[in-house]
C-alpha cells in the first residue's frame, strides 16, 4: 500500500535514504531534508508559501515526492491562488519496480490544487515535460533573450555553439583573432539602432521594495492577461533585503517610477550552458506594457557597467519580448517551458487570455536558480 502524505519530521531519515538511492542511480535531483521549506515556508497570513508531499509505502520508505508553491495570481481582474508543481521525484527513476509513482504524484497534486502550472523543466525531451504533455497539459517555450557584452568570453564559453571539435576550433580562432569581437559588435550594433528612439531612464539601487511598487502594480496589472501578484509585500518575501544576490533596481523617468527589475550578477564556473562566464541575468521585472523597452534598456546598461560577459532573460509576455528586442537583445533557443494543467488552460481560455499575454520569467516558479 502506497500513500501520499504531507512531509513531517518523522519522514526525515526516510527522505535521506531516498536521496541516497537517487544518488546511487546517478539522478541529480534531491528532495529537501527538512519538512520546513528554507524558501517560502508556510507562515500564518502569507499567501505565498511552499508545501512538501511524500509517497510513503507500507514499510515507511519514501518512494517519491513533490512540492507545491502556492501564490496569488491576477487573471484579468480576478485574483486567484494558483500553484507551481515543482520537483516531482520518483523512485521509478532508479528502480523499474515503481513505474506508477510519477503519475500518482501528479494526480495527487491536481486533487489538492487543480489550477497548476509548471515552469522550466529543461525542455520538451525531459520526463516531466513528456508526462505533462501526455496527460493533456498545454505547453509552450518561454522565449530566451541574450545580449553579448564581452564577445571573447562568450565565444570561449557558450556551450550551445561549441558542440563539436570543429566548432570549438572555429570559435576559439575567431576569439583569438578578434574577428568574433568585430562580428558580434557589428551585428548587435545594427540590431540596437531602434534603441535610439527609446527614452533614457534613471536607475536607482534599492534595498527593498516599498509602497511605490504597489502604485505601479495597481496601475498596470490589468494590462496583463495573467501575472503573479507583484505587490511590495510579495516582492519583499521573494527578494528579501538580507539576500545580497538579488540586485533590485528602481527605474524612473523624470523622477517618476515607471518600473522595476531584479537582476543577478553571477561568476559561473563550469556551467553546463555558460561555462565560466560572468553572467548577468534579468530575472524579474514589471512595468506598464508601454515602458518595457525603457526598463530593459536601463537594466541592460546597468549590468554592462558592472562588467558582465553576457546578459540573459526569459520572457513570455509579448510586450516584454518587444522591449528586449528594442533594447538590443537577440533571441536564442529556449529550454524554459511553461505548462498549464487542463483546469488552468480552460480558465485562461474562458477569460480570453492568450499565451503571449502571460507574464512569466525566471522570477516565477522555483525562482532564478541555475543563474
Amino acid at each position: 500500500m502506497i500513500a501520499i502524505q504531507p512531509y513531517a519530521e518523522r519522514h526525515t531519515e526516510a527522505v535521506r535514504c531516498f536521496n541516497d538511492r537517487l544518488k546511487a542511480g546517478s539522478v541529480e535531483s534531491r528532495f529537501p531534508l527538512s519538512p520546513i521549506p528554507a524558501w517560502l515556508p508556510k507562515i500564518a497570513g502569507r499567501k505565498i508559501f511552499q508545501e512538501y508531499y511524500l509517497t510513503v509505502d507500507e514499510e515507511n520508505a519514501v518512494r517519491g515526492g513533490y512540492i507545491l508553491k502556492h501564490q496569488d495570481f491576477c487573471i484579468k481582474d480576478r485574483v486567484l491562488s494558483i500553484a507551481d508543481y515543482h520537483l516531482p521525484i520518483s523512485e521509478g527513476a532508479v528502480n523499474k519496480s515503481y513505474p506508477q509513482i510519477g503519475a500518482m504524484l501528479l494526480r495527487d497534486a491536481i486533487g489538492r490544487q487543480p489550477l497548476l502550472y509548471g515552469l522550466g523543466m529543461g525542455g520538451y525531451q525531459e520526463p516531466l515535460a513528456r508526462m505533462l504533455l501526455a496527460t493533456g497539459w498545454s505547453m509552450f517555450s518561454v522565449p530566451f533573450y541574450f545580449r553579448v557584452v564581452r564577445p571573447t568570453a562568450f565565444l570561449r564559453n557558450i556551450a550551445f555553439l561549441r558542440r563539436s571539435a570543429a566548432k570549438r576550433m572555429a570559435l576559439d580562432l575567431s576569439a583569438a583573432t578578434g574577428l568574433g569581437w568585430l562580428g558580434i559588435h557589428a551585428f548587435q550594433a545594427f540590431r540596437v539602432l531602434k534603441e535610439a528612439k527609446v527614452p533614457a531612464a534613471e536607475v536607482e539601487l534599492v534595498d527593498e521594495f516599498s509602497d511605490w511598487v504597489d502604485e505601479l502594480w495597481n496601475s498596470c496589472k490589468e494590462r496583463y492577461g495573467m501575472s503573479a501578484v507583484r505587490d511590495a509585500e510579495t516582492l519583499r518575501i521573494l527578494y528579501p533585503k538580507n539576500n545580497d544576490r538579488f540586485i533590485r533596481l528602481k527605474i524612473s523617468r523624470r523622477s517618476r517610477p515607471i518600473g522595476w527589475v531584479v537582476v543577478l550578477d553571477s561568476q559561473l564556473s563550469g556551467h553546463k550552458h555558460f561555462g565560466d562566464m560572468r553572467l548577468g541575468s534579468i530575472a524579474d521585472c514589471f512595468a506598464s506594457v508601454a515602458d518595457t523597452a525603457v526598463v530593459v534598456g536601463a537594466a541592460r546598461r546597468y549590468l554592462e557597467s558592472r562588467g558582465v560577459d553576457l546578459i540573459v532573460s526569459n520572457q513570455s509576455h509579448i510586450a516584454w519580448q518587444r522591449g528586449f528586442r528594442q533594447a538590443g537583445f537577440l533571441g536564442g533557443p529556449s529550454n524554459f517551458i511553461f505548462a498549464a494543467s487542463r483546469e488552468l488552460t480552460e480558465l485562461l481560455r474562458r477569460e480570453g487570455v492568450e499565451n503571449d499575454d502571460l507574464h512569466f520569467n525566471r522570477g516565477d516558479g522555483d525562482g532564478p536558480i541555475n543563474l
